[in-house]
């Protein structure tokens, strides 16, 4: 898939994970500030093998369809598109996350635009009708990206522990009537 260029960013292609971005990715999760915000933090290249397997099976069952992004063949982040898991949640969710030297360059709310699209666009893989983008209250960079893709604070979650240690906010997108 491929996220066209604006007007002050090069094209974005998200492909699928393979064992080379091991490295990569075990470097992207020692970034602290994204660690902060990170349900779950990848710390050895045995972990980021367990992940991938995890992110096969999700492609393989239809449930988690997740990306590799590159901006001009560097690796800049993760995008994931979740399928609504009813009764814990009725929306299809996305989610994201980019390395430190790339944030601030709107690739989150780049691919969160194109899957919104996507999703609505009448694709059979995972229809939708709602996209719930979920973060962490304090998150101020999520938020942005939810405010700038047009999806309205929807409510304010309580903590889960020990997952989810702290309040989170519920964005939403609904399908354009």
């Amino acid at each position: 898939m491929t996220v066209g260029p604006s007007a002050t960013a090069p094209a974005l292609t998200l492909r699928p994970w393979q064992d080379s971005d091991i490295p990569a990715v075990v470097a992207a999760h020692r970034d602290e500030s994204m660690r902060r915000w990170l349900t779950r933090s990848i710390g050895n290249e045995d972990q980021a093998r367990a992940w991938l397997a995890e992110v096969d099976a999700g492609w393989a069952a239809d449930t988690l369809l997740s990306w590799a992004i590159e901006e001009e063949g560097a690796l800049v982040g993760y995008f994931v598109i979740k399928a609504a898991n009813p009764p814990k949640t009725l929306a299809t969710g996305v989610g994201y996350w980019t390395v430190a030297e790339a944030r601030g360059k709107g690739i989150a709310s780049r691919c969160v635009e194109a899957a919104t699209e996507w999703l609505f666009s009448g694709q059979e893989i995972m229809p939708a009708d709602e996209i719930e983008l979920l973060h962490t209250v304090g998150n101020a960079g999520s938020c942005r990206v939810a405010q700038k893709c047009g999806y309205v604070l929807d409510s304010v979650l309580a903590p889960l522990p020990p997952e989810f240690p702290d309040q989170g906010h519920r964005h939403l997108r609904k399908r354009p009537s």
